[in-house]
């Protein structure tokens, strides 16, 4: 399946559409729900810097949906849980990036309970595609989603073991980190509210995403509001 860029975004869909002829690397799959490093270049990465030499770095915030497509994620929006290879929920969360070194850029994404503090952290390494225009967004030139997901941060969210409150229609906060290798660095926080992304797995979704969901508890029954 094609990642399809939502037509209100016009940098997303010159970076789709610079897909087949760009080269880049993908990273590896998350962890448990600690830091991880899933990048491992697997060929030189022809990117270089992107912007203005001795700019301050600067990005916004992308999300991968349920309909595989990439939209802006802004403060106080929804962020859709999605159902990756390794089973669980994860908010895939990228980048548009400047003023920073393209290739092997460190990705942290962390979603936090407001209340308890509690975090959920996913890190990776990734080479940003340049959409010339000063910028570089996460991605891949592979058509394959399972591929691109990799230059995600894949933020495990689900099963819900570590917050006290349904996952899904609260209010956590999202914390986003690049550094290049160079050490330019940034961190940006915004408020999300995570929401069940498919509606295919919806009632999966909700129940183990739910407060005080015990692993191994059935879902088939649906979920508890």
């Amino acid at each position: 399946m094609l990642l399809r860029a939502p037509g209100r975004d016009v940098a997303i869909a010159l970076y789709l559409s610079l897909l087949p002829v760009v080269a880049s690397a993908s990273a590896c799959s998350p962890g448990n729900g600690g830091p991880s490093d899933g990048g491992q270049e697997a060929e030189p990465c022809p990117v270089g810097f992107l912007g203005t030499e001795g700019g301050a770095p600067d990005f916004d915030m992308l999300v991968l949906d349920g309909q595989e497509m990439v939209g802006p994620l802004d403060d106080g929006g929804t962020a859709p849980m999605i159902l990756p290879p390794q089973g669980g929920r994860v908010i895939f969360v990228g980048v548009r990036a400047t003023n920073v070194d393209g290739c092997g850029l460190q990705l942290t994404g962390a979603l936090r309970d407001l209340t308890t503090q509690q975090v959920r952290v996913d890190s990776r390494t990734i080479n940003l595609i340049d959409t010339n225009d000063g910028y570089g967004v996460s991605g891949t030139p592979d058509t394959s989603v399972s591929v691109a997901i990799a230059n995600f941060s894949n933020v495990p969210v689900c099963p819900n073991e570590w917050s006290a409150t349904n996952v899904y229609g609260t209010t956590y906060g999202l914390e986003v980190t690049i550094q290049d290798r160079e050490g330019r660095q940034l961190t940006k926080k915004i408020a999300v509210t995570p929401e069940c992304g498919q509606p295919d797995n919806a009632a999966d979704c909700m129940c183990i995403c739910k407060g005080g969901y015990v692993l191994g508890e059935m879902c088939d029954a649906g979920a508890e509001e």
